[in-house]
């Protein structure tokens, strides 16, 4: 499992579960391992490094998050999860009922701790383009990736958490955001999402505290 975490024992603020984009690969850290949108977001709500715990993975679905990776931190009571998967979904395939299932999982366990959750919508990669794909397939990926989504904006709105629209990080489909591999976002593509989904953090954050 990769990312960091805090202190033996430490409660983490913030918990970050999902893919290797949530894990910030392409974007190296100067203190080591990966930066990526999670640990930016982090330094602009100003959650110290120590206190971010990042369990993602490479390569994870969301059946994944929720069988590997939930289990890791469904003892901690972080006051921010954010989840940022579903790349991988939209690849591969998957069974709507089964990613609803698996969400409402994650959130109801977020919900049930009194955290803040917030999921990042799935991006249309540059990938789709670079790639000698049939249009079949590229549409049916456009597909799965507008259908994950949905059930994120569904799982976010039914247990009172805000879904950012795509139109709100509507730059990041540009190429320029991207690594060369069309997969990976670059430094530049981590520092718009972050900087982006921090106000909407911030703003959740402030809500439940009131």
């Amino acid at each position: 499992m990769g990312g960091r975490a805090g202190p033996a024992g430490a409660a983490p603020a913030m918990v970050v579960l999902g893919d290797s984009v949530a894990e910030g690969q392409d974007d190296p850290d100067p203190a080591g391992g990966w930066l990526g949108w999670a640990g930016r977001l982090a330094r602009h709500l100003g959650i110290p490094r120590e206190e971010m715990l990042n369990a993602s993975d490479p390569g994870a679905t969301v059946e994944d998050v929720v069988r590997d990776q939930l289990p890791a931190v469904r003892d901690l009571r972080p006051g921010l999860v954010v989840l940022g998967c579903g790349m991988n979904d939209a690849l591969r395939g998957f069974e709507r009922p089964d990613a609803a299932a698996r969400l409402d999982e994650l959130f109801g366990w977020a919900a049930g701790i009194g955290a803040v959750t917030l999921a990042i919508p799935v991006p249309r990669p540059p990938l789709l383009d670079l790639s000698p794909i049939s249009q079949f397939r590229k549409k049916r990926t456009v597909q799965r990736i507008h259908d994950f989504n949905a059930e994120l904006r569904r799982a976010s709105h039914e247990f009172g958490m805000s879904f950012p629209a795509q139109e709100s990080v509507a730059k990041v489909a540009d190429p320029a955001m991207w690594s060369p591999d069309g997969i990976h976002l670059n430094p530049r593509g981590h520092a718009y999402v972050a900087e982006v989904i921090a106000d909407i953090a911030a703003s959740l954050l402030g809500e439940r505290a009131i």
